[in-house]
């Protein structure tokens, strides 16, 4: 299990080495979560403005933030570890589903490989949900509430990231195409050298160079393929993305109402020094998104699990 706060897109791709990824944790009032089901994006009047265009669609990366809490998912993780050469030398897929527990988000191991968990690695997961519903049932007002704050201020954080990306890139239009059947603009993101950073790893925006594909209709982020023109560090011995490394970030329009991550993948060389020695290239692809317009979240293994009741224990069907 781990909650991945899904900071901006460009900083999203930036973390997706480590699988820093959809969907951020929060918990909120009842009043702000039913605002956050109900509401969508106002209608602006068109633009061609580049800047504009990608300011909207951080926009929309809220009220889609809002609306994936209303979702649950599935993450199939391929991690391929690399010689010198970029060849394959070993390969990991791990298959998780994800949920809302609590006001968080929750990953639950489902298959290792393209296959089915062992009798003892169900027994393994089932006990971190336990231990995961008794932790949070068990949980004092004190610690509830500081838990709280350090997501807000996590929130508070992110939007003055946004405001980074902005100030990072010149940004211009290149080409209007297609995806999925819908129209694209297409915008060029070059690194500013006079940009000065004011948010913590905004510094990594400098590094990174890419273009970007933004609904027409309705200023979704498509796509984004970037490339890294130095080398990403993330803390001394934790992870680095080699430069030249190519970052693909694709999202799809679920319901027709949130745009929610397909894929992310890191391809041309990082390495994970918590997890492997050598180069890794990693990819995930999200898909069964299901919305549920109930207080009921479904589990891996579980029929049905009200808010705060204690799913049974009992493996996979």
């Amino acid at each position: 299990m781990s909650s991945k706060p899904r900071k901006s897109a460009l900083l999203f791709l930036l973390f997706a080495l480590v699988f820093v990824t959809l969907p951020r944790a929060q918990e909120t009032t009842a009043t702000t979560s039913e605002a956050a089901g109900t509401s969508t994006p106002p209608a602006l009047p068109p633009t061609n403005d580049p800047k504009e265009i990608i300011r909207r669609a951080m926009q929309l990366d809220q009220h889609n933030f809002d609306m994936s809490r209303n979702y649950t998912y599935e993450e199939r993780r391929v991690v391929k570890a690399l010689d010198k050469h970029g060849n394959e030398k070993h390969k990991q897929i791990e298959t998780l589903d994800w949920t809302i527990l609590y006001g968080e988000p929750y990953s639950r191991l489902t298959q290792k490989d393209d296959k089915p968990l062992s009798e003892k690695d169900e027994k393994k997961e089932q006990e971190k949900v336990d231990k995961f519903i008794d932790k949070r049932k068990n949980e004092d007002e004190r610690d509830r509430e500081k838990r709280l704050e350090k997501m807000e201020k996590e929130r508070r954080q992110e939007r003055a990231f946004d405001a980074d990306v902005v100030n990072a890139y010149d940004f211009r239009i290149v080409n209007e195409e297609q995806v999925n059947g819908r129209d694209n603009f297409v915008i060029e993101a070059i690194p500013r050298k006079d940009f000065h950073p004011t948010q913590p790893h905004a510094d990594m925006l400098t590094k990174v160079k890419g273009r970007v594909w933004i609904d027409k209709q309705d200023y979704g982020l498509t796509k984004l393929q970037a490339e890294t023109v130095d080398t990403l560090s993330f803390g001394l011995f934790i992870a680095r993305i080699h430069k030249g490394a190519l970052l693909t970030y694709e999202q799809t329009l679920i319901n027709n109402e949130v745009w929610l991550p397909s894929k992310v993948a890191v391809n041309g060389g990082a390495r994970i020094m918590l997890l492997m020695n050598g180069d890794v290239a990693m990819q995930s692809d999200y898909s069964n998104y299901k919305k549920f317009t109930t207080g009921i979240r479904i589990l891996p293994g579980v029929k049905e699990v009200e808010p705060g009741s204690r799913p049974p224990s009992q493996p996979n069907q």
